[in-house]
């Protein structure tokens, strides 16, 4: 395997040729995860990647890539202020960062957002974690990755999982597999994203 061709295509096309420790360090948690998981498409390692990097990177706020809570908040008050502002102007139905009746608030937190607390109770009993009871477990890198990739394979965020996706004759469908976490939101644009790292991936294994 060519490790410096796939890293060479991701820093050039995605980090400006600036890609940082951290963000270096979330890429191999996240590829050391699908390893251990077992997920054996290339395809499935694209865009599992591409969506955690539409979904938690970004140059300014979050340049070294960490798991992030909601907003890229840097404390809890913050994440709660910023759902409660998406609440009061409309822009969400429900509240779901105030605190529960354990004083615990469920806002989006991790390389991808987990909110509500059913779901941090269903997802820390998958992953034998205290997850509900800890809720910011879900900001350590590498349970942060299982939490991702554990979550798009077997379709616990909206019921759809990477394989649903696959396509007669070995495609898939990097547009229509964002429903997988939030319908169609930025589909083409993380499409775009995961063609870069299937580029990258494939120049990894054919060079």
């Amino acid at each position: 395997m060519n490790h410096d061709a796939f890293w060479g295509i991701i820093r050039e096309n995605l980090f400006a040729r600036n890609m940082g420790t951290g963000a270096v360090s979330t890429v191999k948690s996240i590829v050391d995860t699908c390893y251990a998981e077992k997920v054996s498409r290339a395809e499935h390692f694209a865009y599992v990647l591409a969506t955690a990097y539409h979904e938690s990177y970004h140059t300014k706020l979050n340049p070294e890539w960490q798991p992030v809570r909601e907003g890229f908040a840097k404390t809890n008050e913050a994440a709660i202020q910023a759902v409660t502002k998406l609440y009061n102007s409309g822009r969400i139905s429900h509240n779901y960062a105030l605190p529960h009746t354990n004083g615990h608030s469920y806002y989006g937190r991790g390389l991808v957002q987990i909110t509500w607390p059913e779901n941090y109770r269903k997802m820390g009993r998958r992953l034998g974690i205290p997850l509900y009871e800890n809720p910011d477990l879900a900001l350590d890198r590498n349970i942060a990755a299982k939490l991702l990739v554990i979550g798009m394979m077997e379709g616990l965020y909206t019921g759809r999982k990477l394989s649903d996706y696959d396509l007669v004759g070995g495609g898939f469908d990097p547009f229509n597999a964002r429903r997988i976490i939030n319908g169609l939101d930025q589909a083409e644009r993380i499409k775009g994203y995961y063609e870069i790292f299937l580029l990258a991936i494939n120049a990894s294994i054919n060079d």
